[in-house]
């Protein structure tokens, strides 16, 4: 084939196609440059996902009215002159592909006037081509309205997401540089809704209190640290998470080069997550706000189309310190408390217990499960038994954690009935508090479940006691048992989940009063966009005015929970793409368990953890909770003998 130039529109369509993905791509280039304008607000507004409409206003420096046209030539930048300033970037635009792409691919109608002049100028393109310019008005400053984008290259349309998953990417990416640049107000307008409106007061802690809420901005400890000299000169500033506020994807990770949003993802991501080193569980991720600041020669933000990677010439150096300050923070502000056995009531009772050792009776069919009353904390008022607040606690045993190996039987038979006898332990404890029963956690007949038992499958277990109101002691024939109260109770309450038709809704409770839970806006948007999605997952949301409002769950969830659940819920459907109905409905189930599930730091009656544990034997994996973390350790007898010296 002979080898010809393209025309202009075809190359102006292939241009468009590196740095207009999807409409986040144009809200991100118009606020880049609305922020290199020196603006001290920024307003943006979308219609159907940015597909319809997107609007960004800025009260910046404006574009000058003879150099209008030129700002949408190919390459036409007031931010390069010679290729050595590539090496000294000091703007977040520089390369001026952004407004020529933007319009090749859309309606365009850009308005602009500079401080000096008495009146602005009214641009209006087309597919690349200008149809109009006419004197106005207004405010100095710079107004870019895009219409019905991708109009002219319908198979681009096919590619976008729903509204609301397009909505709340740009919800993220607008959150993203309201976090970099707090001292820019910023609003965000999805479809006439108000979704964020920042003070713009330059406090960073003010702006993830409006994108997060006051309960997630009380949890952040601040960073700041600094090394090396000239060239090598980098700081690191900003906030992360305590290891008890986590979540299941990187979409809380913020971080900026130079105020340059990037995204979270290689050796950087690694590093900051490597900080909380046994402090978060294998697959989930801190909450993190980082600026670092590094000399602009010694940074290359030319390596990728949409300017959202960099490289660093010195990264072994950066990556030291953002992983010392990182660090540093966590080991400054947690104070790490000895384990308890529980403080005494109230009341000042000692709360005395009993330990009564008899044989067990040589045989006996398994009990019926019933669902236990679980109890609060032994302060708490007895209106509130089910509730506590998320402490963390199934996230913050390591990965790593042994899981212990499984029993093995003299005959091989898994049957309770024909286990050899032992001890039975019996502690003589308080009542426990009785509460409406919420969820069941029994699961199938127990006939079932036993002809579904493996090499997992646990031994009869006897309570001995609690420990640090987390972990339950047991005996069992071989050996003596530590069982994760979290743990075991999400796995007990997922395979009943899991054993419901597939379907079918789950149960759902109605709330008596709405909850507003504090969300990001990007989380909220995405979430009112799959309101009959979560409808059968037992998630019932309204939209009330700019707040999302729910008033009914999945039976069983803590109310402490729906916000945390909520959030999972959203990262799900973020990266929903490509996964099955089983895949999907997995993860919502786990997502549901674990935040329907008994917490760490809950006091346990003895009946309760009997209940407990008598439920957990009849699961067909009991060993594991469904994020695989291990549900019970085993200390076997042999271990015992060794310890104390009975055995060499």
């Amino acid at each position: 084939m002979p080898i010809r130039v393209l025309d202009s529109y075809v190359a102006g369509q292939i241009a468009a196609g590196e740095v207009v993905e999807r409409p986040y791509s144009i809200v991100k280039e118009l606020i880049e440059n609305a922020i290199d304008a020196q603006a001290g607000e920024i307003r943006v507004e979308i219609r159907e996902g940015g597909r319809r409409e997107i609007r960004v206003v800025d009260n910046g420096l404006g574009i000058a009215p003879d150099e209008v046209e030129l700002a949408f030539h190919r390459h036409a930048t007031s931010k390069l002159q010679t290729a050595d300033d590539l090496f000294d970037i000091h703007t977040l635009g520089f390369r001026g592909e952004a407004l020529p792409s933007i319009a090749a691919v859309a309606q365009v109608v850009c308005t602009s006037r500079i401080a000096s002049a008495d009146t602005g100028v009214e641009l209006r393109i087309a597919g690349g081509e200008i149809q109009g310019r006419s004197r106005s008005g207004g405010t100095p400053g710079t107004s870019f309205v895009v219409r019905n984008l991708f109009y002219n290259a319908p198979v681009r349309l096919k590619f976008l997401r729903s509204d609301a998953s397009e909505a709340a990417q740009i919800s993220a990416i607008v959150g993203h540089y309201a976090l970099a640049y707090p001292h820019i107000r910023w609003t965000l307008l999805i479809d006439g809704r108000l979704s964020l409106q920042t003070p713009g007061n330059g406090q960073l802690l003010d702006a993830l209190i409006e994108l997060y809420g006051l309960d997630v901005a009380k949890q952040l400890l601040p960073v700041e640290d600094a090394a090396g000299e000239g060239e090598q000169a980098t700081r690191i500033t900003g906030y992360v998470s305590q290891p008890s506020l986590h979540r299941s994807a990187r979409s809380s990770l913020h971080l900026f080069v130079n105020r340059r949003w990037i995204q979270a993802r290689g050796q950087l991501a690694f590093v900051i997550e490597e900080a909380y080193h046994t402090l978060l569980m294998k697959g989930r991720h801190p909450l993190a706000v980082l600026n670092i600041e590094v000399d602009p020669g010694a940074v290359d933000v030319n390596v990728h189309p949409t300017k959202s990677e960099v490289k660093f010439l010195h990264e072994p150096q950066v990556f030291a310190l953002i992983g010392r300050a990182v660090r540093a923070a966590l080991a400054d502000q947690i104070e790490i408390q000895p384990l308890s056995l529980g403080a005494p009531p109230a009341n000042g009772d000692t709360l005395q217990r009993r330990i009564e050792l008899r044989p067990a009776p040589p045989s006996r069919a398994p009990e019926p499960v019933q669902p236990p009353s679980w109890s609060a904390k032994q302060d708490a008022p007895p209106a509130t038994p089910w509730l506590d607040e998320d402490d963390g606690d199934d996230d913050e045993a390591p990965a790593s954690s042994p899981v212990a190996p499984p029993p093995v039987r003299a005959n091989g038979s898994s049957d309770r009935a024909a286990a050899p006898p032992v001890a039975d332990f019996t502690l003589a404890a308080r009542p426990p508090i009785p509460r409406p029963q919420q969820v069941s956690l029994g699961l199938t007949s127990p006939a079932d479940l036993a002809a579904n038992r493996g090499p997992t499958s646990l031994p009869p277990l006897r309570v001995v006691g609690q420990v640090a109101e987390t972990y339950v002691v047991a005996e069992a024939p071989d050996g003596m048992y530590l069982i994760d109260q979290h743990a075991a109770h999400e796995r007990v309450v997922y395979e009943r989940l899991m054993g419901g038709p597939g379907q079918q809704p789950l149960d759902q409770q109605h709330l008596l009063l709405p909850v507003r839970p504090a969300l990001p806006p990007a989380v909220a948007t995405l979430l009112l966009g799959h309101t009959d999605d979560l409808l059968q997952w037992g998630f019932v949301l309204e939209q009330a005015g700019s707040e999302l409002t729910v008033t009914g769950v999945p039976a069983g969830l803590l109310e402490a929970e729906i916000g945390p659940a909520l959030q999972e819920m959203a990262e799900h459907l973020n990266s929903g793409n490509g996964s099955t109905p089983e895949d999907w409905r997995e993860k919502v189930l786990t997502t549901v368990a674990c935040h329907s599930a008994i917490r760490a730091g809950q006091t346990l009656s003895h009946e309760e953890m009997r209940q407990l544990l008598q439920q957990l034997e009849r699961c067909a994996f009991p060993r594991s909770c469904p994020h695989g973390r291990p549900t019970a350790l085993l200390l076997s007898q042999s271990q015992l003998d060794r310890q104390f010296g009975r055995k060499g």
